[in-house]
Protein backbone atom coordinates (compact mmCIF):
# COMPACT_ATOMS: atom_id res chain seq x y z
CA UNK A 1 0.00 0.00 0.00
CA UNK A 2 1.12 3.44 -1.10
CA UNK A 3 2.66 5.60 2.05
CA UNK A 4 1.33 8.80 0.91
CA UNK A 5 -1.57 10.22 -1.57
CA UNK A 6 -2.81 13.26 -2.86
CA UNK A 7 -5.84 14.97 -1.35
CA UNK A 8 -8.84 16.13 -3.59
CA UNK A 9 -7.46 19.85 -3.19
CA UNK A 10 -4.34 19.34 -4.78
CA UNK A 11 -5.74 17.42 -7.84
CA UNK A 12 -8.13 20.22 -8.22
CA UNK A 13 -5.30 22.53 -7.90
CA UNK A 14 -3.56 20.48 -10.36
CA UNK A 15 -6.64 20.29 -12.51
CA UNK A 16 -7.41 24.13 -12.74
CA UNK A 17 -3.35 25.67 -12.95
CA UNK A 18 -2.23 27.48 -16.24
CA UNK A 19 0.60 25.21 -16.69
CA UNK A 20 -1.65 22.00 -16.36
CA UNK A 21 -3.76 23.18 -19.21
CA UNK A 22 -1.03 24.52 -21.42
CA UNK A 23 1.39 21.57 -20.76
CA UNK A 24 -1.77 18.94 -21.47
CA UNK A 25 -2.92 20.35 -24.68
CA UNK A 26 -0.65 22.86 -25.72
CA UNK A 27 1.19 20.43 -28.32
CA UNK A 28 -2.07 19.40 -30.17
CA UNK A 29 -2.49 23.36 -31.06
CA UNK A 30 0.61 23.11 -33.40
CA UNK A 31 -0.87 21.76 -36.26
CA UNK A 32 -3.17 24.87 -36.05
CA UNK A 33 -0.61 27.00 -35.64
CA UNK A 34 1.62 25.76 -38.68
CA UNK A 35 -1.38 25.48 -41.08
CA UNK A 36 -2.62 29.18 -39.92
CA UNK A 37 0.63 30.40 -40.58
CA UNK A 38 0.57 28.57 -44.01
CA UNK A 39 -2.62 30.17 -45.50
CA UNK A 40 -1.62 33.81 -44.28
CA UNK A 41 1.78 33.70 -45.95
CA UNK A 42 1.62 31.39 -48.73
CA UNK A 43 -2.25 32.04 -49.98
CA UNK A 44 -1.95 35.83 -51.79
CA UNK A 45 -4.24 38.65 -51.19
CA UNK A 46 -5.97 38.73 -54.45
CA UNK A 47 -6.67 34.89 -55.56
CA UNK A 48 -8.51 33.11 -58.20
CA UNK A 49 -11.04 30.65 -56.44
CA UNK A 50 -9.86 27.39 -56.71
CA UNK A 51 -9.22 23.74 -54.85
CA UNK A 52 -6.14 24.15 -53.16
CA UNK A 53 -7.21 27.70 -51.58
CA UNK A 54 -10.18 26.52 -50.21
CA UNK A 55 -7.98 23.68 -48.64
CA UNK A 56 -5.73 25.80 -47.14
CA UNK A 57 -8.12 27.86 -46.27
CA UNK A 58 -9.90 25.09 -44.28
CA UNK A 59 -7.11 22.89 -42.82
CA UNK A 60 -6.50 25.48 -39.34
CA UNK A 61 -10.06 25.06 -38.51
CA UNK A 62 -10.09 21.01 -39.07
CA UNK A 63 -7.37 20.51 -37.52
CA UNK A 64 -9.57 22.17 -34.50
CA UNK A 65 -11.75 20.09 -34.90
CA UNK A 66 -9.74 17.46 -34.40
CA UNK A 67 -8.55 19.04 -31.13
CA UNK A 68 -12.39 19.14 -29.84
CA UNK A 69 -12.92 15.35 -31.13
CA UNK A 70 -9.40 14.63 -29.25
CA UNK A 71 -10.32 16.10 -26.32
CA UNK A 72 -13.62 14.16 -26.32
CA UNK A 73 -12.31 10.74 -26.91
CA UNK A 74 -12.46 10.84 -30.88
CA UNK A 75 -16.23 10.44 -30.30
CA UNK A 76 -19.06 11.90 -32.06
CA UNK A 77 -21.69 10.72 -30.11
CA UNK A 78 -19.80 12.70 -26.63
CA UNK A 79 -22.16 13.29 -23.87
CA UNK A 80 -21.63 16.86 -23.41
CA UNK A 81 -23.63 18.65 -25.93
CA UNK A 82 -21.20 21.80 -25.55
CA UNK A 83 -18.90 19.82 -27.12
CA UNK A 84 -21.21 18.79 -29.72
CA UNK A 85 -22.56 22.06 -30.75
CA UNK A 86 -19.07 23.34 -30.92
CA UNK A 87 -17.72 20.82 -33.16
CA UNK A 88 -20.77 21.02 -35.40
CA UNK A 89 -20.32 24.90 -35.51
CA UNK A 90 -16.69 24.14 -36.61
CA UNK A 91 -17.59 21.66 -39.03
CA UNK A 92 -20.02 24.07 -40.60
CA UNK A 93 -17.60 26.91 -40.58
CA UNK A 94 -15.54 25.10 -42.93
CA UNK A 95 -18.40 24.54 -45.45
CA UNK A 96 -18.79 28.50 -45.35
CA UNK A 97 -15.24 28.75 -45.85
CA UNK A 98 -15.20 26.77 -48.77
CA UNK A 99 -18.41 29.27 -50.58
CA UNK A 100 -16.61 32.36 -49.67
CA UNK A 101 -13.47 30.81 -52.00
CA UNK A 102 -16.11 30.89 -54.36
CA UNK A 103 -18.19 34.26 -53.35
CA UNK A 104 -17.55 36.55 -56.61
CA UNK A 105 -19.19 33.11 -58.38
CA UNK A 106 -22.40 33.49 -56.89
CA UNK A 107 -21.92 31.67 -53.18
CA UNK A 108 -21.74 33.92 -50.75
CA UNK A 109 -25.48 33.78 -49.94
CA UNK A 110 -24.27 30.48 -49.46
CA UNK A 111 -21.29 31.10 -47.51
CA UNK A 112 -23.10 33.55 -45.10
CA UNK A 113 -26.08 30.56 -44.17
CA UNK A 114 -23.15 28.10 -43.36
CA UNK A 115 -22.24 30.81 -40.63
CA UNK A 116 -25.23 31.29 -39.64
CA UNK A 117 -26.08 28.08 -38.59
CA UNK A 118 -22.27 27.91 -37.61
CA UNK A 119 -23.31 30.54 -35.04
CA UNK A 120 -26.55 28.49 -34.26
CA UNK A 121 -24.47 25.89 -33.38
CA UNK A 122 -22.68 28.31 -30.51
CA UNK A 123 -25.66 30.01 -29.50
CA UNK A 124 -26.83 26.75 -28.76
CA UNK A 125 -23.22 25.74 -26.79
CA UNK A 126 -23.73 28.72 -24.72
CA UNK A 127 -26.97 28.33 -23.64
CA UNK A 128 -29.62 30.49 -22.43
CA UNK A 129 -28.82 31.03 -18.40
CA UNK A 130 -27.82 33.63 -17.39
CA UNK A 131 -29.90 35.27 -19.29
CA UNK A 132 -28.40 39.22 -18.95
CA UNK A 133 -30.92 40.89 -21.17
CA UNK A 134 -28.91 44.18 -20.36
CA UNK A 135 -25.61 42.59 -22.27
CA UNK A 136 -28.23 42.62 -25.79
CA UNK A 137 -29.54 46.01 -25.45
CA UNK A 138 -26.47 47.46 -25.25
CA UNK A 139 -24.85 45.25 -28.37
CA UNK A 140 -28.21 45.98 -30.09
CA UNK A 141 -27.16 49.62 -31.32
CA UNK A 142 -23.66 48.69 -32.35
CA UNK A 143 -25.49 46.24 -34.50
CA UNK A 144 -28.09 49.00 -36.01
CA UNK A 145 -24.96 51.18 -36.53
CA UNK A 146 -22.52 48.26 -38.39
CA UNK A 147 -25.64 47.53 -40.73
CA UNK A 148 -26.80 51.20 -41.95
CA UNK A 149 -22.85 51.65 -42.60
CA UNK A 150 -22.79 48.84 -45.04
CA UNK A 151 -26.61 49.53 -46.35
CA UNK A 152 -25.96 51.68 -49.30
CA UNK A 153 -23.69 48.59 -50.55
CA UNK A 154 -26.24 45.95 -50.36
CA UNK A 155 -27.62 45.95 -54.01
CA UNK A 156 -30.68 43.96 -53.75
CA UNK A 157 -33.44 43.07 -50.93
CA UNK A 158 -32.43 39.35 -50.67
CA UNK A 159 -28.91 40.19 -49.98
CA UNK A 160 -30.21 43.13 -47.44
CA UNK A 161 -32.60 40.74 -45.24
CA UNK A 162 -29.91 37.75 -45.32
CA UNK A 163 -27.12 40.16 -44.14
CA UNK A 164 -29.52 41.47 -41.40
CA UNK A 165 -30.31 37.70 -40.50
CA UNK A 166 -27.11 37.39 -40.25
CA UNK A 167 -25.93 40.56 -37.90
CA UNK A 168 -28.29 39.28 -35.86
CA UNK A 169 -27.65 35.99 -35.16
CA UNK A 170 -24.14 37.00 -34.28
CA UNK A 171 -25.38 39.73 -32.16
CA UNK A 172 -27.28 36.89 -30.13
CA UNK A 173 -24.10 34.97 -30.21
CA UNK A 174 -22.12 37.44 -28.92
CA UNK A 175 -24.46 37.68 -26.28
CA UNK A 176 -24.70 34.74 -25.15
CA UNK A 177 -20.78 34.37 -24.80
CA UNK A 178 -20.87 37.53 -22.91
CA UNK A 179 -23.34 36.75 -20.54
CA UNK A 180 -20.95 33.99 -19.14
CA UNK A 181 -19.00 36.84 -17.83
CA UNK A 182 -20.23 38.31 -14.67
CA UNK A 183 -17.58 40.72 -13.43
CA UNK A 184 -14.33 41.88 -13.63
CA UNK A 185 -13.70 39.17 -11.02
CA UNK A 186 -14.92 36.92 -13.64
CA UNK A 187 -11.85 38.00 -15.84
CA UNK A 188 -9.19 38.10 -13.00
CA UNK A 189 -9.81 34.53 -12.85
CA UNK A 190 -10.03 33.39 -16.15
CA UNK A 191 -6.91 35.44 -16.44
CA UNK A 192 -4.78 34.38 -13.82
CA UNK A 193 -5.81 30.99 -14.10
CA UNK A 194 -7.32 30.53 -10.39
CA UNK A 195 -10.40 29.05 -12.24
CA UNK A 196 -10.59 27.05 -15.30
CA UNK A 197 -14.51 27.49 -15.70
CA UNK A 198 -13.58 30.94 -16.27
CA UNK A 199 -10.71 30.59 -18.16
CA UNK A 200 -12.57 28.54 -20.83
CA UNK A 201 -16.14 30.96 -20.53
CA UNK A 202 -13.46 33.73 -21.08
CA UNK A 203 -11.65 32.01 -24.27
CA UNK A 204 -14.82 31.43 -25.71
CA UNK A 205 -16.36 35.47 -24.73
CA UNK A 206 -12.84 36.33 -26.83
CA UNK A 207 -13.82 34.41 -29.53
CA UNK A 208 -16.84 35.75 -29.84
CA UNK A 209 -15.60 38.81 -30.24
CA UNK A 210 -12.99 38.12 -32.81
CA UNK A 211 -15.74 36.52 -34.80
CA UNK A 212 -17.25 40.01 -34.89
CA UNK A 213 -14.29 42.32 -35.16
CA UNK A 214 -13.83 39.46 -38.29
CA UNK A 215 -17.40 39.99 -40.00
CA UNK A 216 -17.04 43.46 -39.72
CA UNK A 217 -14.12 44.21 -41.59
CA UNK A 218 -15.18 41.57 -44.19
CA UNK A 219 -18.75 43.35 -44.37
CA UNK A 220 -17.02 46.76 -44.44
CA UNK A 221 -14.90 45.87 -47.36
CA UNK A 222 -17.63 43.74 -50.06
CA UNK A 223 -20.16 46.09 -49.01
CA UNK A 224 -19.02 49.85 -48.22
CA UNK A 225 -15.10 50.88 -48.83
CA UNK A 226 -11.97 49.25 -49.47
CA UNK A 227 -10.14 48.09 -45.75
CA UNK A 228 -6.24 47.92 -46.04
CA UNK A 229 -4.38 44.33 -45.30
CA UNK A 230 -8.44 43.31 -44.89
CA UNK A 231 -7.69 39.60 -45.52
CA UNK A 232 -4.76 39.63 -42.84
CA UNK A 233 -7.36 41.39 -40.57
CA UNK A 234 -10.25 38.66 -41.36
CA UNK A 235 -8.66 36.12 -41.66
CA UNK A 236 -6.50 36.44 -38.01
CA UNK A 237 -9.37 37.64 -35.96
CA UNK A 238 -11.40 34.63 -37.95
CA UNK A 239 -9.12 32.04 -37.19
CA UNK A 240 -8.39 33.58 -33.13
CA UNK A 241 -12.06 33.40 -32.91
CA UNK A 242 -12.49 29.32 -33.95
CA UNK A 243 -9.63 29.18 -31.70
CA UNK A 244 -11.19 30.55 -28.56
CA UNK A 245 -14.60 28.84 -29.15
CA UNK A 246 -12.88 25.38 -29.63
CA UNK A 247 -10.50 26.25 -26.70
CA UNK A 248 -13.75 26.33 -24.30
CA UNK A 249 -14.76 22.83 -25.09
CA UNK A 250 -11.80 22.00 -22.10
CA UNK A 251 -13.79 22.26 -19.76
CA UNK A 252 -16.13 19.45 -20.66
CA UNK A 253 -14.00 16.96 -19.94
CA UNK A 254 -12.06 15.61 -16.61
CA UNK A 255 -8.51 15.20 -17.24
CA UNK A 256 -7.55 11.68 -16.20
CA UNK A 257 -6.20 11.93 -12.01
CA UNK A 258 -3.37 9.73 -12.66
CA UNK A 259 -1.97 11.07 -15.89
CA UNK A 260 -2.26 14.68 -14.15
CA UNK A 261 -0.45 13.36 -10.97
CA UNK A 262 2.15 10.91 -12.36
CA UNK A 263 5.61 12.80 -12.69
CA UNK A 264 4.18 14.23 -8.86
CA UNK A 265 3.31 10.98 -7.56
CA UNK A 266 7.33 9.44 -9.00
CA UNK A 267 9.08 12.15 -7.61
CA UNK A 268 7.36 11.68 -3.89
CA UNK A 269 7.85 7.83 -4.48
CA UNK A 270 11.36 7.77 -2.85
CA UNK A 271 10.31 10.22 0.03
CA UNK A 272 7.41 7.68 1.22
CA UNK A 273 9.69 4.45 0.51
CA UNK A 274 11.97 5.98 3.17
CA UNK A 275 9.28 6.86 5.36
CA UNK A 276 7.68 3.43 5.43
CA UNK A 277 11.42 1.37 5.97
CA UNK A 278 11.42 3.93 9.01
CA UNK A 279 8.47 2.39 10.42
CA UNK A 280 8.92 -1.12 9.77
CA UNK A 281 7.30 -3.37 12.36
CA UNK A 282 8.37 -7.11 13.17
CA UNK A 283 5.99 -9.19 13.12
CA UNK A 284 5.49 -12.89 15.84
CA UNK A 285 3.69 -16.03 14.61
CA UNK A 286 1.57 -17.76 16.25
CA UNK A 287 4.67 -20.33 17.52
CA UNK A 288 6.75 -17.30 18.85
CA UNK A 289 9.75 -18.26 17.06
CA UNK A 290 9.20 -17.19 13.70
CA UNK A 291 10.00 -13.19 13.05
CA UNK A 292 8.41 -11.23 9.94
CA UNK A 293 10.21 -8.34 8.84
CA UNK A 294 8.10 -6.18 5.71
CA UNK A 295 10.53 -3.70 3.79
CA UNK A 296 10.48 -1.23 1.92
CA UNK A 297 10.70 -3.26 -1.12
CA UNK A 298 7.71 -5.83 -0.39
CA UNK A 299 9.82 -8.69 0.31
CA UNK A 300 9.69 -10.29 3.63
CA UNK A 301 12.74 -11.65 5.78
CA UNK A 302 12.65 -14.39 8.32
CA UNK A 303 14.50 -15.17 11.44
CA UNK A 304 14.48 -17.40 13.46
Amino acid sequence: MACSSASDDELSCCNDSKHTKFTYFGPRLVPFLKTACIYLVLVPEINPPNVVVAILKCLPTLTLCIFVLWYDGFSFTSRTQYSRCILAGLLTSMLGDICLVYADEGYFLHGTAAFAVAHVMYICAFGLRPLRPSIYLKLFPVTVLIYWYIYNGLTDTILKFAVLAYIMIILIMNWRALAKIKSLGDVRAGVNGSSHKKWTELVACLGAIMFCISDTFLAINRFHSEVPNQRWIVMTTYYLAQLGLALSVVKNRHIKRRRLLRKKMEVAKPAADDSCSENELPVETSSGRVVETVGASGNKEKAE
